[in-house]
């Protein structure tokens, strides 16, 4: 996801299909959809199988392989 934590695609999917990520143990463990801080507009929702296939496939649409092959921003320094 945004900062890392999230492995997959299929995985952040999850979390947002979730309402909130699940984080099983360590100090942020807990149940993210209960989280009384989460914005209600947040909600869980089910998508159909071919609906979470189009939203992985758009996401992937826009990787830039070019610029991520770069060597010209391989190193900031």
């Amino acid at each position: 996801m945004h900062d890392g934590s999230i492995a997959t695609l299929d995985a952040v999917l999850d979390h947002s299909v979730a309402g909130g990520r699940t984080i099983e143990s360590g100090p942020n463990a807990g149940v993210g959809s209960t989280n009384p801080y989460k914005d209600p507009i947040i909600r869980a929702f089910s998508p159909t199988a071919d609906e979470r296939s189009d939203v992985i496939l758009f996401l992937k649409s826009l990787t830039d392989d070019a610029l991520l092959n770069n060597p010209d921003f391989s190193d900031p320094w």
